[in-house]
């Protein structure tokens, strides 16, 4: 076996060349012989601590995203293990640099978030080759153009913290997943009434249009990204609202993998047409959750996918997705796309049409209304659970709710 040169160093300066090498050439340094796994050692176990500490994040304590930003810019190794961010709201000015408030449906004494109070800050925070650092990321690696630089810059000596959120998110070289948790509608006159996803999706939109553009590393490694995921904290509609235009972006990052969509629609009277090209976005889950998006709308954001491999939406009834669905992305879906329901159900048509059901094996039951036989309308033709199958079923789990038999016997 041939004898590395670097194993003929002083011990010292090897352990000084490994000091340097880029964090993710760090293992297949340390495995290339047990000398070397020795030597690397103190850093491997720095390296797993900081894994640890930064691997998911969270911008509810105020300096939070500023100081992830300045690690993501210096090119810190901690950078490298930011893996999941989650956003709980904006600050859209100095003295909002607070902690938010969550005790709205939470009256858990022993809440264990900390508070912090940063709303004397102003725009000193920040050195003035920071803020010029900010406009060279904005113009060079956003492909912003000359007025929405100004005007998201003016925003950060403001103390606008979308855009440093933004940033985070194109820059962190790891990037895995991000989800934008439903804020409160009753916080919006002490922080905001917007969504968060302006400056994301404008910046997307910006790279996705230039010609020759390089993605940056944060949007080249994002997979995930749910918008306006509920929590226990509130009330499922105590939250923002954006509509289908405007998370439309979304579905033209690189390498984007899942996306959850919630409470879209409501705000839509006069939205613009989305700007998606069919079988374009790498999107292969996509989930609607409490969407009041028309079936055109729905149909345009999955038309937009070229290999959809779970489609997931609460609403039913909708048969042009069905359709859809079963004309263009039968052959891939892995899971059934819709509810076992009594008229709506059209499970003897897609039995014969979608792969995946025709060899469907096990199939769960929710909700299953317990209904007299005798109680028929003459609409409703009750017909034997059977006849909606695939032959291939071997066993069938039912989550009964003794609250819809208690309606039914009532």
């Amino acid at each position: 076996m041939a004898t590395s040169f670097l194993l003929s160093l002083p011990e010292e300066l090897v352990a000084a060349i490994a000091s340097e090498v880029a964090v993710d050439d760090l293992l297949h340094l340390a495995q290339t012989c047990k000398e070397l796994h020795r030597v690397t050692q103190d850093r491997l176990l720095s390296n797993a601590t900081s894994h640890e500490q930064y691997k998911l994040q969270h911008d509810r304590l105020p300096l939070t995203t500023p100081e992830l930003l300045r690690l993501t810019l210096n090119g810190s190794d901690q950078a490298w293990h930011i893996r999941a961010l989650e956003h709980w709201g904006l600050r859209p000015e100095w003295k909002k640099w607070r902690t938010y408030p969550f005790t709205h449906f939470n009256d858990d004494p022993n809440w264990p978030e900390q508070y912090e109070d940063h709303s004397g800050l102003d725009q000193s925070f920040f050195e003035s080759q920071e803020y010029d650092l900010f406009e060279h990321v904005m113009r060079e690696r956003l492909h912003l153009t000359h007025t929405e630089t100004t005007e998201w810059l003016e925003k950060t000596h403001d103390g606008w913290d979308e855009p440093l959120k933004g940033m985070l998110m194109a820059l962190a070289p790891r990037l895995d997943r991000v989800n934008f948790i439903a804020y409160d509608s009753w916080q919006a006159t002490d922080y905001h009434n917007t969504h968060p996803l302006t400056f994301l999706c404008l910046a997307i939109t910006r790279i996705a249009e230039t010609p020759a553009a390089l993605w940056p590393p944060g949007f080249l490694s994002l997979r995930k990204v749910s918008v306006c995921t509920t929590t226990t904290l509130r009330h499922g509609h105590d939250a923002y609202y954006a509509n289908a235009s405007e998370v439309a972006p979304l579905f033209r990052l690189p390498n984007i993998k899942i996306l959850n969509l919630g409470l879209l629609g409501y705000m839509d009277a006069g939205e613009p047409d989305c700007q998606l090209a069919p079988r374009s976005s790498s999107v292969e889950e996509l989930a609607f959750y409490c969407c009041e998006l028309d079936a055109a709308q729905l149909c345009k954001l999955i038309r937009a996918c070229k290999r959809l491999r779970r489609f997931m939406c609460d609403r039913n009834g909708l048969r042009e997705v069905t359709e859809l669905l079963a004309e263009e992305y039968a052959d891939c879906l892995e899971e059934p796309i819709t509810r076992l329901r009594t008229a709506e159900t059209q499970y003897p048509d897609l039995v014969a049409r979608f792969t995946k059901l025709r060899s469907l094996e096990d199939l769960t039951v929710e909700d299953l209304l317990v209904q007299n036989p005798t109680d028929t309308n003459g609409d409703d033709e009750l017909r034997p659970l059977n006849s909606f199958l695939p032959t291939s079923i071997e066993s069938i789990r039912i989550n009964d709710s003794k609250r819809l038999h208690d309606s039914a016997a009532a």
